[in-house]
């Protein structure tokens, strides 16, 4: 009887593998084929059943970074290096989503009213011996 459980537990765990390698292969067709959003569902099945490895997060690195979605892809990116921190093509990507996160802050201009009390207020520095 416990030979039989074993093999039954065997067989069962060997069909989930092969599923996994299946949507696993499947996300990745769907990447390839530019559906980034379906590769992304396919890719989270597969975390949803407890299977992770550095292909995984930086796969889903990839087709959030193709939809231009920053925040996500840096997320799977640091999972990617968490589990394999010599990966040079998760550190490459990283460094290019983290540009891209980058806010571009550009100073508004000073208004009429802001110079004047800027120049007034320098006047009045060098007028008591003070700058």
């Amino acid at each position: 009887m416990k030979k039989f459980l074993f093999l039954l537990l065997l067989i069962a765990n060997s069909l989930a593998a092969q599923n996994i390698d299946s949507l696993f292969n499947s996300a990745n067709e769907l990447y390839r084929n530019g559906n980034y959003d379906k590769a992304i569902e396919s890719y989270k099945q597969i975390l949803e059943q407890d299977a992770i490895s550095d292909e995984l997060f930086y796969n889903l690195g990839n087709s959030y970074y193709k939809l231009n979605k920053v925040g996500p892809s840096i997320f799977y990116y640091e999972k990617a290096l968490q589990l394999n921190p010599l990966n040079q093509d998760v550190k490459n990507n990283l460094v290019f989503a983290k540009r891209l996160a980058l806010d571009n802050i550009e100073e508004v201009p000073k208004t009429f009213y802001k110079n004047l009390m800027q120049i007034t207020f320098k006047s009045c520095l060098i007028m008591n011996g003070l700058l």
